[in-house]
C-alpha cells in the first residue's frame, strides 16, 4: 500500500469519525427535542383536559341550577294552585259553617263576648242599639244588657231585625260593630292569610 493509499485510508476514517460524532449529536439533539415535543404535548393534552374537565363541571353546575330554579318555580305554582282550591273550597263552606255556629248557644256566647270586647274597645261610654235576628228572651235580653254595661255602654237598646243574617251589630252614632257572618267575611284578605297560615302551619 502506498503512502497515497495510507493517507487516503486516514482521510476516509476521519470523515467517518467524524460523520459518526455529527450523527450521534444530531441524534442526542433531535431525541432531545422529541421528548420537549412530547412533554410539551402532555402538559398541553393535561391543561386540556382540565380545562374541559373544568367547563363541563361549570356547565353541569349551570344547569343544576337551572333546574332547581325551574323546580322552585313548579312547586310554588303548585302551591298557589292548592292555595286557591283549598281557598275555593273554604269560602264555600265558612258561610255554613258559621251560621252552625251561631245556632249552638255555646259558640253563639263566645261569638257575643268577641262583639262586646270590640265594642269595649271602640264605643266606650256611649249609647249602644243591639241588632239581631234572634227574638231575645226577657232573661236573655237581662243579661246581656248587664254584660253590655260591664263593657262600657252607657245604655242599651234593642233591635228585632227578622231578615238579618247569623250574628249581631252593634251600633252608636257613627260606628257599627258588624259581627255578622257577612261582617266577620268582609275581611277577606285576612282570614285568607289566617287560614293558610294555619293549614299550612
Amino acid at each position: 500500500m502506498s503512502v497515497l493509499d495510507t493517507e487516503a485510508d486516514a482521510l476516509l476514517r476521519g470523515v467517518n469519525e467524524d460523520r459518526e460524532k455529527r450523527c450521534a449529536a444530531l441524534r442526542a439533539s433531535t431525541d432531545e427535542q422529541v421528548q420537549q415535543i412530547v412533554r410539551s404535548a402532555r402538559a398541553a393534552a393535561r391543561r386540556s383536559v382540565h380545562q374541559s374537565a373544568a367547563q363541563e363541571r361549570t356547565r353541569m353546575e349551570a344547569g343544576l341550577r337551572q333546574a332547581n330554579a325551574r323546580a322552585e318555580i313548579e312547586a310554588r305554582r303548585l302551591e298557589q294552585r292548592q292555595s286557591r282550591e283549598l281557598l275555593t273550597e273554604m269560602w264555600e263552606r265558612i258561610g255554613a259553617a258559621l251560621e252552625r255556629r251561631w245556632a249552638s248557644p255555646t259558640h253563639r256566647r263566645a261569638w257575643i263576648d268577641a262583639a262586646l270586647g270590640r265594642a269595649a274597645a271602640l264605643l266606650f261610654g256611649r249609647e249602644w242599639l243591639i241588632e239581631c235576628a234572634i227574638d231575645w228572651s226577657g232573661e236573655e235580653r237581662s243579661e246581656l244588657t248587664r254584660r253590655a254595661h260591664e263593657c262600657g255602654a252607657r245604655g242599651v237598646e234593642w233591635s228585632l231585625a227578622a231578615s238579618m243574617p247569623a250574628g249581631l251589630k252593634i251600633r252608636t252614632t257613627g260606628v257599627c260593630i258588624d259581627a255578622t257572618v257577612p261582617g266577620i267575611l268582609a275581611q277577606r284578605e285576612v282570614i285568607e292569610g289566617d287560614f293558610l297560615a294555619e293549614y299550612y302551619g
